[in-house]
């Protein structure tokens, strides 16, 4: 009995210890990380944006290979996910709760049952590259918060935090030095006239409604027996990484404006733009267009609406795709 008396003098003593320091101690921890990664913003964003890459640069994969991951339905923008489970991550799941492409995202974790977590990522254009800063922020409530007088939680996740970021610096600057590198050129863009279907598209849908919608609106112009003006075009009013949805155009230029019935009629006046001519499948034209946005960023020049593309090379005669030019044009509006 004496040594129960003892236990419990000793318990009690703890206990009060533990109340004592939850009074004293933090209840929230917030931190920031930051790094220059040699790689156009867009590229850096798109990566953290889309949680299929986390695994390649995840500090804590690295720390427990063994760790399964299972990929949520979006994986891309506000409202993809994943859960994880792990001998010694345990279990978990992560949100992305926000993001607006190139410059910021919102992430939160639920540690399943023990607590949750909220991030934040911020993507900067500087001199070199792109700052990308990781921030964190959890509140402990009392009085389990008095354990952080004891450990260095804080310590230990800006060490994590650190180790993720080279990782990613890693990943995006030899996709960077990989990528093919484009010419941009300033040209006369003249006043153009074009029937098109104008939808907004989910982009993984982009192939099929680009292909139904082109051949909609050729058979239309035809039968109207009017003249094409030139090869069809993607026209391209917004590109959403966020919700993955682009509103774009199916087009067929023609020389004077011509109305059609459950058609539309665009005019895209004259002005200066920016040219880069690429080579491949239209399908990976994403490089191309971010060699024309960095160029703009660094010379201060605005972009107009829309961006075109403009299918040169005609597949049925020419079956090589390394041989199909697209001629992507960005219309200026001012200097920014």
């Amino acid at each position: 009995m004496q040594i129960l008396k003892i236990g419990l003098f000793i318990l009690a003593g703890l206990i009060g210890l533990f109340a004592i320091g939850g009074l004293i101690a933090p209840r929230e921890v917030s931190l920031s990380r930051s790094i220059i990664i040699e790689a156009p913003q867009e590229m850096v964003f798109n990566t953290v944006n889309d949680l299929k890459t986390w695994e390649s640069w995840s500090p804590w994969k690295e720390m427990d290979p063994a760790m399964k991951v299972t990929m949520g339905d979006p994986s891309v923008g506000t409202g993809a996910f994943y859960s994880w489970t792990g001998e010694n991550s345990g279990e978990g799941r992560m949100e992305i709760t926000s993001s607006s492409a190139p410059e910021e995202l919102t992430t939160h974790v639920d540690f399943k049952g023990q607590g949750g977590a909220d991030a934040a990522w911020t993507f900067k254009p500087v001199d070199g590259g792109t700052e990308t800063t990781w921030a964190f922020h959890t509140e402990f409530p009392y009085p389990f918060n008095a354990m952080l007088l004891f450990q260095d939680f804080e310590g230990a996740i800006e060490k994590d935090y650190d180790r993720g970021l080279e990782l990613l610096k890693e990943q995006v600057e030899a996709k960077a030095a990989a990528a093919p590198q484009f010419k941009v050129r300033a040209v006369e863009l003249p006043l153009r006239h074009f029937i098109a279907l104008r939808q907004t598209v989910d982009m993984s849908e982009m192939t099929d409604v680009f292909g139904a919608n082109t051949s909609k609106v050729y058979q239309a112009v035809e039968q109207a027996g009017l003249a094409m003006a030139g090869m069809p075009c993607g026209l391209y009013y917004t590109w959403d990484e966020a919700t993955g949805t682009t509103d774009c155009a199916q087009a067929i230029p023609l020389a004077e404006a011509h109305r059609l019935e459950g058609f539309e009629s665009i005019e895209i006046s004259e002005s200066e733009a920016l040219l880069v001519e690429y080579y491949g499948n239209p399908e990976g034209t994403g490089a191309a267009h971010g060699a024309i946005e960095s160029y703009c960023k660094q010379q201060g020049l605005v972009a107009g609406e829309p961006a075109i593309e403009e299918y040169v090379t005609d597949p049925a005669s020419e079956p090589d795709t390394s041989k199909w030019l697209t001629r992507i044009y960005y219309p200026l509006v001012s200097k920014g």
